[in-house]
């Protein structure tokens, strides 16, 4: 994955960081719905309708304490609400590190961070709006009280705000909070919780290992990776250009971690967290038709140049080295997207999570955007700019209630403010009067009749859909016959699509092949393209998958690599050299295309075998066959079809099978006259089942494949649910 782009068939694998809302969407909703038991997205209430609201009010700066219930007035969409539960909740003080009970794995993290008596934090480190300030400062300890003097780096530069921030977090976090560190470079799902700061302090104090701003004109090659550096090779005569791209590039890769962030959070919980993000701005950058390939003279993006060198096909230019169609597209990509846009939707799914940003800028009271001066600007395009990076800041402060330290060279002053703003809080909790299950966002307004308090508190909650509510009433419903429970498990299971996914998932498992012992299973993954994305700028050339499963912890047990092209947009990915006994899973994909990456993960769990006959058999694979995939069937993840299809769904058998039938169910469970051709295959010395359906009489609709398996005296199913669609 190094180097320039290959120049060998299977090109434009190159890693490369997300620049589009659609992928931190995708991120994002795949968290939520595919992770693991404590990442899973709350119901946002204890009963059928409890919704639970905290609340920090403030007098003149400072936190009050005595409030009582009848001091209190809430509203939902201006309508009052009476409270059922009513908590002050008071923050302890600091104390030594040492004596705090530290989470051990990621499940531990997260139901401590899903306790609302424990306060949440994130500290963002925006690299690359954060220019590297080297000082040498004295920082007064909160624990010891005692000063120390800053510790050297590595690179012989310490940092006056990452001395102020570990001094903060120090007086801030106490036994009962949590806070996580993450960068934009780092993934949301790698997301750490602690109680114990002082394991930031190395990385705050070296400016240089996080603090990666450029000034627009200064395009050093040691600070940009590997496809900035493509960038200068594929436009070497457009210096401003290449600096824009760039520029852009790493807004959006900053404003899609912090909408991926928000999301995860909002899985982790409903009350409030917050997010204190070090960074100096952006400026929001909107779609510019002069920065298109071939707006200032330069070539036209058209097909990449294809020859041979050394005895290997080359796509792309090879006196550069790098693939010029790839930079062609990146360079699209970039001049068309609107970070304006994305800021206003970051802003309203924050709210939506109740999550609330505390922008911190490091350089304190700056009289410039850059540190240098920028050739070819002027003093009012410079004084312009960073009024809009400032802006952005309070906008984003005052959007989701939190406090923007800007404007200020007082840190320790200025982040007290943070401090005071979270020192104690109330839990309120109320029966919604609106009994209407319409998922539409509520407006929670909370009031205290004492003069001169203002209050902060969660601005409003997603009420439940009518999917969710007969899910739930499901779940408390009794016994049903055990053949139509199996049916609604199936339809139930029918992934819904999200439109704003890019990659879809379908986990599997099956037994492991000929001379392989024990009670244990192969995982397998289908990884597809979403048919609507693939046909948008930047996925069209292919891309690279990193499949990985991961232990209920999040821990690694095995990855896999694949690519997809542009001819098949799906893939089938193995794990031969893994077996796992009886319990949950989760396969994570990332892949990448050009300029844009995407990150799904799914769920797949092996039961016990020993414990029910029907927990014999394997997983089915599904595949497709229509006009869009060619003669051949591709496998899918997308259980959605039109009737201009075929589908085959393949099972893998154990050993000692007599028979395999199967049939097309209606959502009652009633066979349909539908024809199945079944047949069977050797696949790795593994015998497998297939059967193929033509879906053409079928109306729009959910169906149910069932295939019935017996061995001796026993007969085991497995169902699949399809939808047909126009």
């Amino acid at each position: 994955m190094s180097g320039a782009r290959s120049l060998k068939p299977g090109a434009f694998l190159n890693m490369r960081l997300a620049i589009a809302a659609v992928v931190a969407l995708a991120l994002a909703a795949a968290l939520a719905a595919q992770a693991p038991a404590a990442l899973q997205q709350p119901t946002f209430r204890t009963g059928i309708n409890l919704v639970r609201a905290d609340v920090y009010p403030t007098l003149k700066g400072r936190a009050v304490t005595d409030l009582r219930r009848d001091e209190f007035e809430l509203l939902e969409d201006g309508v009052p609400q009476r409270l059922e539960t009513f908590e002050y909740v008071a923050i302890r003080t600091p104390g030594p590190e040492v004596e705090r009970s530290e989470p051990t794995t990621v499940r531990e993290s997260n139901d401590a961070a899903a306790d609302a008596r424990n306060r949440l934090f994130v500290l963002f480190l925006d690299t690359y709006h954060t220019s590297v300030d080297a000082t040498t400062v004295n920082v007064r300890t909160a624990a010891g009280g005692s000063d120390r003097p800053a510790r050297a780096s590595a690179n012989g530069s310490d940092s006056r705000i990452g001395h102020a921030l570990a001094t903060f977090l120090r007086q801030l976090i106490g036994p009962d909070d949590l806070i996580a560190l993450m960068r934009p470079e780092s993934s949301v799902t790698a997301l750490t919780f602690t109680r114990r700061p002082a394991s930031f302090e190395d990385l705050l104090f070296t400016g240089g290992a996080w603090q990666r701003r450029l000034p627009a004109d200064d395009l050093v090659v040691g600070d940009l990776d590997e496809i900035e550096r493509e960038y200068q090779a594929c436009y070497p005569g457009e210096r401003a250009a290449v600096a824009e791209m760039i520029a852009r590039r790493r807004e959006r890769m900053v404003l899609s971690a912090l909408r991926g962030l928000v999301s995860h959070l909002q899985g982790l919980r409903e009350e409030r967290k917050a997010i204190l993000v070090v960074t100096e701005g952006w400026q929001l950058f909107v779609r510019d038709n002069s920065l298109m390939p071939g707006a200032s003279g330069g070539r036209v993006p058209g097909p990449p140049q294809i020859g041979i060198a050394g005895g290997q096909p080359t796509i792309g230019d090879p006196r550069a080295g790098v693939a010029r169609a790839d930079c062609d597209r990146d360079r699209m990509v970039l001049a068309q997207m609107d970070d304006a846009r994305e800021f206003r939707d970051l802003l309203d799914e924050a709210n939506r999570a109740n999550a609330s940003f505390y922008p911190i800028d490091p350089r304190g009271l700056p009289v410039f955007d850059s540190a240098v001066p920028v050739l070819g600007r002027s003093l009012s395009t410079d004084q312009s700019i960073l009024r809009g990076r400032l802006d952005s800041l309070q906008t984003l402060a005052g959007a989701t209630d939190g406090v923007a330290i800007i404007n200020s060279n007082d840190f320790a002053k200025n982040l007290r403010r943070i401090s005071d703003d979270l020192s104690s809080y109330y839990l309120l909790g109320y029966y919604s009067t609106n009994p209407k299950h319409d998922g539409k966002f509520r407006k929670i307004t909370v009031r205290v009749k004492r003069p001169g308090v203002e209050v902060r508190a969660r601005r409003g909650y997603l009420a439940l859909t009518e999917a969710e509510v007969k899910a739930m009433d499901a779940a408390n419903a009794p016994p049903a016959d055990p053949a139509a429970l199996a049916v609604e498990s199936a339809l139930n299971a029918l992934d819904r699509g999200r439109p704003e996914r890019v990659i879809l998932l379908r986990g599997a498992w099956m037994w492991p092949g000929p001379g392989q012992a024990g009670r244990t299973a192969v995982p397998v993954v289908v990884v597809e393209l979403d048919a609507t994305a693939a046909r948008q700028p930047g996925w069209a050339a292919g891309g690279h998958l990193v499949a990985s499963i991961l232990d209920p912890d999040g821990h690694t047990l095995v990855s896999s690599t694949a690519t997809l092209s542009s001819a098949a947009r799906s893939c089938l990915v193995r794990f031969p050299d893994v077996a796992l006994p009886p319990g949950d899973y989760f396969a994570r994909v990332n892949a990448t295309w050009s300029v844009l990456t995407a990150t799904e993960q799914v769920r797949i769990r092996i039961p016990d075998a020993s414990a029910s006959a029907a927990a014999g058999l394997g997983d089915p694979i599904v595949f497709r066959r229509g006009p869009f995939t060619g003669p051949a069937f591709q496998p899918t993840a997308d259980l959605r079809f039109r009737r201009a299809e075929r589908i085959r769904v393949e099972l893998p058998l154990p050993p000692g099978v007599d028979s395999v039938t199967a049939q097309l169910l209606d959502r009652k469970g009633q066979p349909l006259p539908i024809p199945a051709t079944t047949a069977r295959r050797e696949d790795e010395g593994r015998p497998v089942a297939v059967a193929e359906f033509t879906l053409a009489p079928l109306a729009q609709g959910d169906y149910v494949i069932e295939l019935a398996v017996r061995r001796g005296d026993k007969t085991e199913k497995v169902l699949t649910a399809i939808r047909i669609v126009p």
